[in-house]
C-alpha cells in the first residue's frame, strides 16, 4: 500500500501539469485543450503565495508547491514520495499525524528563515487521511501580532501615493533593525529626516514607510530626484512656474512639487547633487513655509515634511563649500543610517527569499535556488546592494530555465567576486580584477554624468553598444528605459 501511495505520489510530482486528451471526444477546433482535474489543482497550489506540503497518514510527502520549495530551498518534486522525516527534523509533522492533535501555530526557524506553521488535518470521517502543512513568512520582519497593526499604502486616486510600508523593509541584521526602529519613531513627528546609505540600500523605500506610518499618510508623498533634473529645470519643478514665465511653459502656469506636497510628504533624493543656488532658495522655502512660483510674485503657504537623501558625505561638501551648513543643519534633524548588505549577510537569505518569490510571481516562472548557491550568494558582497540583488534574481529566473538554479548557473562576476576574494585582492584572478575595475569604472561615468548614459559612454571610451553590453554584464541596468536602449543597441 506504502509503495503504490509512493508511486503515484511520484508520477504526480513527475508530469506535473498534462492536458488532456479525450480518445472518443477531442477538443472541438478553436477550443483550448481541457486541464485534468488533478492538474488544475496542482496549478491553484503554485499560484499561492504561501508554502503548501501535503503529507500521507503514513508520513510520506505526496506534494508540495513552488513556493514550499523557495521556502525550505529544496528541488521541485524531488522530494515527492520520500518520507516527511527528511524534511520534518522536530518531528512535529509525525507527532501530528500520530496524535491528531496539531501543535500551536508558532514561529519556526529552518533554513536560515522564520516562518509560521499551520496544520490542517485531512480526514475522511473521523479517519485522518494526512494533513497540510501551511507555511508563510510574515513572522520574518515583525512579530505577527505587530504586524497587523502596520498600516499599508494608502489607496488614492492621486498620483502622488507612497508605494511602500514598514513591512517591505526586509531583515533582521541589528544594524537594520536600528535604523528600522528609528524611522518609526521619527514617523509619527514632523521633523525633517535625512537618510544616509549607499546607492541601493533601500533609501527611498524607508521615506515611503516613513510617510505612510505618519499622521500624513493619507496627503502626498511628492519624490523630487535631484540628479536627475537639469539645473535649468529644477526651480521650475520645485516651485513650479507662473504663467508665460519662459518660453514653451504652460500658458496656465504649473505648480511644483512643492505645492503638490501641501499637507503630505517631499521626498528629496540625491540631495547632494542639488546646485548651490538652489540650495539657498530650498532653504529659505523650509524657514518660511511658503513659495514663489518662477516668473511669479506672490507667494503661496505651503504644509509639508521634508525627507532628503543621500549616498555623498554632507559634512565633507561641508568644509569643501559645495553643500550648505545651514541647509545641512535644518535636513539633519533625525538621522538614519541605512547598512549596506555586505554589513548584514544574515539578511541575505531573506532578501533573496522575499525578492524570488515577488518576481516569481511578477514573471510567470517558478524555480528554486540550490543550498550551494544560496551560500554562494551570501559570501558576495553586493557592491550594487539590493538594487543589484533585484537585477540579479529576475535575471537568473529569465535567463536560467531551470527548475533547481546551482552555483554554476550565476554570474562569473559573483562567483568571483566573494568576500574572500574582495578583501584578499592577492586572491583574486586577473579576470576578476579586470572586471571589478570595469565595473567601478562604468558607475564612477554614470555618476559623474549624472545618470547620462551617451556623455558616460564617451568619457570612459566606448561605442554605446559596447557600453550597453558592459552595463548588462555588470547588473547596472534598472529601470525600463535602460532596458528599451539595450533592445535597440543590442
Amino acid at each position: 500500500m506504502d509503495h503504490e501511495r509512493s508511486g503515484s505520489a511520484q508520477r504526480v510530482g513527475a508530469s506535473r501539469y498534462r492536458w488532456h486528451e479525450h480518445d472518443t471526444a477531442p477538443t472541438p477546433p478553436g477550443m483550448p485543450a481541457l486541464i485534468e482535474p488533478t492538474d488544475l489543482v496542482l496549478r491553484a497550489y503554485d499560484a499561492l503565495h504561501m508554502g503548501l506540503l501535503v503529507v500521507s497518514q503514513e508520513g510520506i510527502i505526496n506534494h508540495y508547491n513552488s513556493a514550499y520549495a523557495q521556502l525550505r530551498n529544496i528541488p521541485l518534486g524531488q522530494m515527492i514520495g520520500r518520507p516527511v522525516a527528511e524534511l520534518d527534523r522536530r518531528e512535529s509533522i509525525q507527532t501530528f499525524l500520530a496524535t491528531g492533535v496539531p501543535p500551536a501555530e508558532r514561529p519556526v526557524d529552518f533554513e536560515m528563515r522564520r516562518n509560521q506553521e499551520t496544520f490542517i488535518p485531512i480526514q475522511d470521517g473521523q479517519q485522518l487521511l494526512g494533513c497540510i502543512v501551511l507555511v508563510h513568512t510574515a513572522a520574518e520582519r515583525f512579530p505577527v501580532a505587530a504586524l497587523g497593526s502596520r498600516r499599508r499604502p494608502t489607496k488614492s486616486s492621486t498620483p502622488w501615493a507612497a508605494q511602500y510600508s514598514v513591512g517591505d523593509i526586509v531583515g533582521n541584521s541589528p544594524a537594520l533593525v536600528r535604523a528600522r526602529e528609528l524611522a518609526m519613531q521619527a514617523a509619527p513627528v514632523g521633523s525633517s529626516v535625512l537618510l544616509l546609505g549607499e546607492s541601493g540600500t533601500g533609501k527611498e523605500l524607508f521615506a515611503h514607510a516613513i510617510h505612510v506610518e505618519s499622521p500624513r499618510h493619507e496627503r502626498p508623498f511628492v519624490p523630487v530626484d535631484c540628479s536627475a533634473i537639469s539645473r535649468e529645470l529644477l526651480e521650475a519643478e520645485l516651485f513650479g512656474y507662473a504663467p508665460g514665465a519662459f518660453t514653451g511653459a504652460v500658458k496656465e502656469g504649473k505648480p511644483g512639487k512643492f505645492e503638490l506636497a501641501d499637507g503630505g510628504t517631499v521626498f528629496l533624493d540625491e540631495i547632494g547633487e542639488m546646485p548651490m543656488e538652489m540650495q539657498a532658495k530650498l532653504l529659505r522655502v523650509l524657514q518660511e513655509r511658503r513659495v514663489i512660483r518662477v516668473g511669479g510674485v506672490t507667494p503661496t503657504p505651503v504644509d509639508f515634511r521634508i525627507i532628503a537623501a543621500t549616498n555623498r558625505d554632507l559634512e565633507s561638501m561641508v568644509g569643501q563649500k559645495r553643500f550648505r551648513h545651514d541647509l545641512l543643519y535644518r535636513l539633519d534633524v533625525i538621522r538614519i543610517d541605512i547598512p549596506p548588505l555586505r554589513e548584514r549577510p544574515e539578511d541575505i537569505p531573506l532578501l533573496l527569499e522575499h525578492a524570488w518569490m515577488r518576481k516569481s510571481q511578477e514573471l510567470g516562472i517558478f524555480a528554486v535556488l540550490s543550498p550551494k548557491a544560496m551560500e554562494v550568494l551570501v559570501r558576495y558582497l553586493w557592491p550594487g546592494n539590493i538594487r543589484e540583488l533585484m537585477n540579479l534574481v529576475e535575471r537568473l529566473l529569465v535567463s536560467v530555465r531551470k527548475q533547481v538554479i546551482g552555483p554554476h548557473d550565476l554570474p562569473l562576476y559573483v562567483k568571483q567576486g566573494l568576500s574572500e576574494g574582495v578583501r584578499d585582492v592577492s586572491s583574486f584572478s586577473l579576470k576578476a580584477v579586470v572586471a571589478e575595475a570595469e565595473r567601478q569604472t562604468l558607475e564612477k561615468a554614470l555618476q559623474h554624468t549624472q545618470g547620462n548614459r551617451n556623455m558616460a559612454a564617451e568619457l570612459v571610451g566606448l561605442s554605446r553598444a559596447s557600453f550597453y553590453r558592459k552595463l548588462k554584464e555588470y547588473g547596472l541596468t534598472h529601470d525600463s528605459q535602460d532596458q528599451e536602449l539595450m533592445h535597440n543597441f543590442l
